[in-house]
C-alpha cells in the first residue's frame, strides 16, 4: 500500500533522526545565491551478496547542468518502505499520478557518496560518478515478490553554507525475489517493411540490406536455446522470391536484383529453426485496429488468404499482433473469424501472461516495449526500463517479451535475474488462460494508418477485380490478397516509402494504367456501298499477359445504321489483333458510332473511339434497277412484236 500524505510528519521526524550528520536548513533567505542546477542519471543497479547480506548497489553520474557552482555535493541512497503489491498502485506510479513518500537512508559510508567537501565547488559542466549501496534489510525490502521504490538524491548548497538542499533525484523500481521461479518467454519478431510489388519484382533492395543486418542478427537470436520466434509470412514470401531471382524497379524499367545469394543464405538458416518454438502472424501484419475503426473486414479475409499460400508455415500457431500490441475492447470480437491461437496485446494491464478475452479469444499479455519509458517520474534510462520489466514480471507472475532489435535483446539480457526461468512460447500457449476476461484499454494516442489508406485499399481491390476480368488466366493477379495486405501493413505507420511502392503497384493493376496499355483503333470514317459492308478494327495489348475482350458498338441512330458486338477475342501479350466488323444500314446518311472494348463481365477497358459511317449508294442502285427494268421491258416488247409479225407473214403465205 502506498503511504498517503497525512503520514509526512512522522517520516520527517524519522528522517531528522537518521540524518544527523547532514543538517538541512531552512530555505535560502532573500538575496542568497540561486540554487544550482544539477542532474543525475542511474547507470547501474545490481543485487549483490546473499542471505542477510544481500545488497542493492546503485551507480550513476551527477552533472552540473546550470550556470552556478554547487558546494558540498554528495549523493544519498533513497527508498520507500511500503511494498507495491497491487497493479493499480503500480500503474498510478508509472503514470505519475501518485508520488509515494520516501526517505533518505541514515548516514553511513555505504549509503552516502561524497563528491565534494562542504567548501569545495562543483563547477558548471562538471561530471562525477557515484556508487551507493544498502542491504535489503536496512532498506526495509523484506517482503518476497514485492515491488519497492528506490533511488538516489543529490544534496548540496549554493554558498558553501550548511543550507543543504535536494538539487536532483532519480528513482526506480526494485522487485524482490518471489521465492520461486517465474516464467520468462522472449519472442524474437521476424518482420520487415514490404518491398515486393508482384512476382519477381521489388520496389527496392531494402530487404536485402536487412537480411545482412538487422534480420541477420534477429535470426541468430531466434536460434539460441530458450528463445522463441514469431514470423510474418509476408517476409518469408518475399525472401523466397528474392532467392530464386528477381528484378528491381528502376524508373520506367526494371534491373536485375543483387541480393539472391543473401536471400538464399538467410532462408536456409530460417528453415533450420525448430518449428516447435515458432509462431506466425497475419500476412504482412495489417493494421487491424485501423481496419476495425474504418469498417474494413476484408482486410482480415485477405490476410488469412495470403498467409495460407506461404508454404511451410501453416502448421505454426497463429498469433495476431496488433501494431505495438495496442488493442481496444472490441477488437477480439472483430478478429473472431481469424481463429487465432492468441492475440498479443500490451493494453490488458498486468497479470497472468495468458488470459481470456472477449468473444472466446485468448490474450497473450506482452511486457511493455523494451525501449518504453521506465517510470516512475520523468526518468527514462536503461536502469528504469529494466527495473520496470522486473517489477511487472513479479506483479504478473511471469512475462512475455517481444524482441524486435538487437537493442531489445540487450535489454532482455539485462533484465534476467535468477528468479526468472526461461520458457518457450509453445509452453505458454499450452497453459490455461486466466479468468475472468481481461479488460483492454486503448490509449488516446494509439497510432493507426489514416482513413485515406483504407479508401486506397478499396480502390485497389476494385482495380484487381477489373484486371482479373480482363486477364482471366492472370499470373500477376494471383498475388491480389498479398498485395492488398501489404498496402495496409502496420509497418507503414512508422516507416516511409509506401508512396513509391503504391505507384509501382498501380502501374500494373490500376484502371488508368490499363487504359494506356490496351487500345482500339479503326479508320475514323467508313463509306458503305451496300446495306452490309465489312471494315477492320485493331485491338492492341501492351500488357505482359494475354487479354480477353470483345468490341462493342453504340450507334447514334441505330434505326439507320447498327453494328453487332464482336465475339470474345484473345489478344496475346504485346500483340495486336485485327477484327472485321459488319455494319447494317437501312437507309442513306451519316451516322456516328462509338466503339469500345469490354471484358467478358462487361467492364469497360481503355478509351472509346468514334467512327463516322456514311451510306451514299442506295439511291443510285435503285435508279439502276429502274433503268434496267425499263430496258428489259422495251426489249421484251420489241421481241414480242417481231414474233407476232413473223407469224402473220407465215399465215399469209
Amino acid at each position: 500500500m502506498i503511504r498517503t500524505r497525512p503520514a509526512w510528519l512522522a517520516l520527517v521526524v524519522a528522517w531528522l533522526v537518521g540524518t544527523a550528520a547532514v543538517l538541512i536548513g531552512p530555505s535560502a533567505p532573500a538575496g542568497a545565491a540561486a540554487a544550482p542546477e544539477l542532474s543525475i542519471a542511474l547507470t547501474s543497479l545490481r543485487t549483490v551478496g546473499s542471505g542477510k547480506k544481500t545488497s542493492i548497489e546503485l551507480q550513476g553520474t551527477v552533472t552540473n547542468t546550470g550556470a552556478q557552482p554547487a558546494f558540498g555535493v554528495r549523493v544519498a541512497l533513497w527508498r520507500t518502505r511500503d511494498p507495491i503489491r497491487e497493479t493499480t498502485d503500480f500503474d498510478t506510479v508509472v503514470a505519475g499520478q501518485s508520488q509515494p513518500w520516501g526517505e533518505r537512508m541514515p548516514w553511513s559510508e555505504d549509503h552516502y557518496f561524497r563528491i565534494k567537501e562542504s567548501d569545495e565547488s562543483f563547477d558548471p559542466g562538471a561530471t562525477a560518478e557515484f556508487t551507493v549501496r544498502g542491504t535489503l534489510t536496512d532498506l526495509g525490502f523484506t517482503a518476497d515478490g514485492a515491488v519497492y521504490l528506490t533511488g538516489a538524491q543529490v544534496l548540496g548548497t549554493a554558498d558553501a553554507s550548511s543550507n543543504y538542499q535536494v538539487l536532483a533525484q532519480s528513482r526506480t523500481f526494485y522487485a524482490t525475489d518471489p521465492g520461486s521461479p517465474l516464467p520468462l518467454a522472449s519472442v524474437v519478431l521476424l518482420q520487415a517493411t514490404p518491398t515486393k510489388i508482384r512476382q519477381d519484382v521489388f520496389a527496392n533492395e531494402r530487404l536485402v540490406g536487412e537480411l545482412t543486418g538487422r534480420l541477420d542478427s534477429l535470426l541468430t537470436l531466434a536460434g539460441r536455446p530458450g528463445m522463441s520466434w514469431l514470423v510474418d509470412p509476408a517476409l518469408i514470401d518475399e525472401v523466397t522470391d528474392l532467392a530464386d531471382g528477381y528484378t528491381v524497379v528502376d524508373g520506367d524499367d526494371t534491373r536485375p536484383g543483387t541480393g539472391q545469394a543473401a536471400a538464399q543464405a538467410w532462408l536456409a538458416r530460417f528453415r533450420a529453426l525448430s518449428s516447435r518454438y515458432g509462431a506466425r502472424t497475419l500476412f504482412a501484419s495489417p493494421d487491424i485496429l485501423g481496419a476495425e475503426h474504418n469498417d474494413s473486414p476484408q482486410v482480415l479475409t485477405h490476410a488469412l488468404e495470403a498467409g495460407s499460400d506461404v508454404a511451410g508455415l501453416d502448421t505454426l500457431p497463429l498469433i495476431v499482433l496488433p501494431h505495438d500490441g495496442l488493442a481496444d475492447a472490441t477488437l477480439p470480437a472483430w478478429l473472431a473469424d481469424a481463429d487465432a491461437d492468441a492475440i498479443a496485446v500490451r493494453t490488458a494491464g498486468i497479470g497472468q501472461v495468458l488470459v481470456r478475452g472477449r468473444a472466446s479469444s485468448t490474450l497473450l499479455r506482452l511486457a511493455p516495449a523494451l525501449d518504453a519509458a521506465g517510470g516512475p517520474g520523468t526518468d527514462d534510462g536503461p536502469v528504469q526500463r529494466t527495473q520496470r520489466l522486473l517489477a511487472e514480471a513479479v506483479l504478473g507472475g511471469g512475462q512475455v517479451r517481444l524482441i524486435t532489435s538487437t537493442g531489445d535483446a540487450d535489454a532482455d539480457a539485462a533484465a534476467n535475474p535468477k528468479w526468472l526461468a526461461r520458457t518457450t512460447l509453445d509452453r505458454v500457449l499450452n497453459g490455461t488462460p486466466a479468468r475472468p476476461a481481461a479488460t483492454l484499454t486503448l490509449p488516446a494516442d494509439a497510432a493507426t494508418l489514416p482513413e485515406s489508406r483504407f479508401v486506397q485499399y478499396g480502390m485497389l481491390e476494385d482495380d484487381f477485380a477489373r484486371y482479373r476480368s480482363l486477364v482471366p488466366d492472370s499470373v500477376l493477379a494471383e498475388d491480389e490478397s498479398a498485395t492488398l495486405s501489404r498496402l495496409v501493413s502496420d509497418a507503414w505507420i512508422d516507416s516511409t516509402g509506401e508512396g513509391s511502392w503504391l505507384r509501382a503497384v498501380n502501374d500494373t493493376f490500376s484502371a488508368s494504367a490499363i487504359q494506356g496499355q490496351v487500345s482500339l483503333s479503326a479508320s475514323p470514317r467508313v463509306l458503305m456501298s451496300s446495306r452490309t459492308n465489312e471494315f477492320p478494327m485493331t485491338v492492341t495489348n501492351r500488357l505482359a499477359e494475354p487479354i480477353v475482350v470483345r468490341i462493342t458498338f453504340a450507334s447514334d441512330n441505330p434505326q439507320r445504321i447498327s453494328i453487332a458486338d464482336s465475339e470474345l477475342i484473345t489478344v496475346g501479350a504485346g500483340q495486336s489483333q485485327t477484327v472485321n466488323v459488319r455494319p447494317e444500314a437501312s437507309s442513306n446518311g451519316l451516322v456516328n458510332i462509338t466503339a469500345g472494348l469490354r471484358t467478358a463481365s462487361g467492364e469497360p477497358v481503355g478509351r472509346t473511339t468514334r467512327i463516322a459511317v456514311e451510306v451514299t449508294d442506295l439511291g443510285v442502285i435503285g435508279w439502276i434497277i429502274v433503268v434496267v427494268s425499263g430496258v428489259v421491258l422495251v426489249a421484251t416488247t420489241a421481241l414480242r412484236i417481231r414474233q407476232v409479225r413473223r407469224k402473220q407473214r407465215e399465215e399469209e403465205q
